[in-house]
């Protein structure tokens, strides 16, 4: 169903999004892929992606999901590793194999680091790609931008990509910004810098594309929604598939103020990444909430620049630091020369002062 709440692993509950999901496929199938970076804002359906690819390519895989960690301790990242890897462990060659790698520990079907170090996931890798019995192993990393908090783990997936045939890398990201920084955009110090990729982009849906995806999901569940109402939804939650998907939902279990719940479940979600965004920059927040509120209408650099002067004193060179860390949260777009809210509920919550 188009509008269950769940992540998505099925083709049939993936709306559309072909070309996404056939090149992904296509690349998780070419053995001389080494790796594949899938970008998007929040909420447009990379998690759903790459789930449905695997599922349907039926490739033995790693997903580790860092959205669950916020950000993610080595204590955490190393238990979702340990969780992942256990399935293989029926392979009793595979479960004698890695239990002579030094820092890790089997017992029967279950798998623990005693010594949290990439380089002990990077052994553990080379031996499980190895017995694959020429079927590329899928690390898949979603939210990708997290790993730089795993001191080292740059560095495995760069020997990964450079020396292990046996293992395709997959990562994802919707702070796009720090993503590209992770996989060395522009920096040649970078652990991944030079790598070539294959980049996939997920982005909103056009009008008609969202209209035919809320026309169809209220299909499958048998209720009949007025025009002027799914226009309305689409204008406001801007072909954003996620918030389109909650609205569907509401709408078809006969919330008949679906949009407005919509809208406003979604404000407090969409205002809360933010704060959470603001905690660790306690010193700055009043100046990030007031950049937020200016670019309610999308904005060149200058008008922010005016816009402020009212209200805050804020330098050029601090402004721009603002505005690229809002960019690269992935809580602003920059398209051409104008600054813009990334997500419609967010820019709603700004207006209303409730990123407060």
């Amino acid at each position: 169903m188009y509008f269950s709440l769940e992540v998505k692993t099925k083709r049939e509950d993936f709306f559309d999004m072909d070309e996404e999901f056939n090149t992904l496929r296509s690349e998780l199938l070419d053995p001389y892929t080494r790796m594949v970076v899938i970008k998007g804002l929040r909420r447009t359906g990379k998690s759903s992606l790459i789930r449905v690819a695997l599922n349907e390519t039926g490739l033995p895989h790693i997903l580790i999901d860092l959205r669950l960690a916020a950000p993610p301790t080595p204590e955490t990242f190393y238990e979702y590793f340990s969780a992942e890897l256990s399935k293989f462990l029926e392979d009793g060659g595979l479960r004698k194999a890695l239990s002579t790698i030094k820092g890790l520990e089997v017992s029967g079907l279950k798998l623990e680091f005693s010594e949290k170090k990439p380089s002990v996931i990077g052994r553990v890798l080379e031996e499980v790609g190895r017995r694959n019995r020429g079927r590329q192993l899928v690390l898949a990393i979603d939210e990708a931008q997290a790993l730089r908090y795993i001191r080292g783990f740059g560095e495995v997936l760069a020997h990964i990509y450079d020396y292990v045939d046996g293992v395709k890398i997959v990562l994802t990201g919707s702070e796009v910004g720090l993503l590209d920084r992770f996989i060395g955009v522009g920096n040649p110090k970078a652990p991944l810098f030079g790598r070539a990729y294959t980049e996939i982009v997920m982005g909103r849906l056009s009008s008609e594309k969202a209209l035919l995806f809320l026309r169809e999901g209220f299909s499958q569940m048998r209720v009949k929604v007025p025009q002027p109402e799914l226009e309305q939804a689409i204008q406001r939650l801007d072909g954003v598939i996620g918030w389109l998907t909650y609205y569907g939902h509401l709408r078809g279990k006969g919330v008949e103020t679906a949009l407005e719940r919509a809208v406003e479940d979604g404000m407090k979600m969409a205002a809360e990444e933010f704060k959470q965004f603001l905690s660790i920059r306690p010193v700055a927040s009043r100046r990030y909430i007031e950049v937020l509120k200016t670019l309610v209408k999308p904005s060149t650099w200058s008008e922010v620049k005016r816009a402020l002067s009212t209200v805050a004193n804020v330098s050029d060179k601090q402004l721009s630091s603002f505005l690229k860390e809002l960019v690269d949260y992935g809580f602003v777009e920059k398209k051409n020369k104008l600054y813009m809210i990334a997500d419609p509920l967010l820019a709603e919550a700004a207006r209303r002062g409730a990123v407060l």
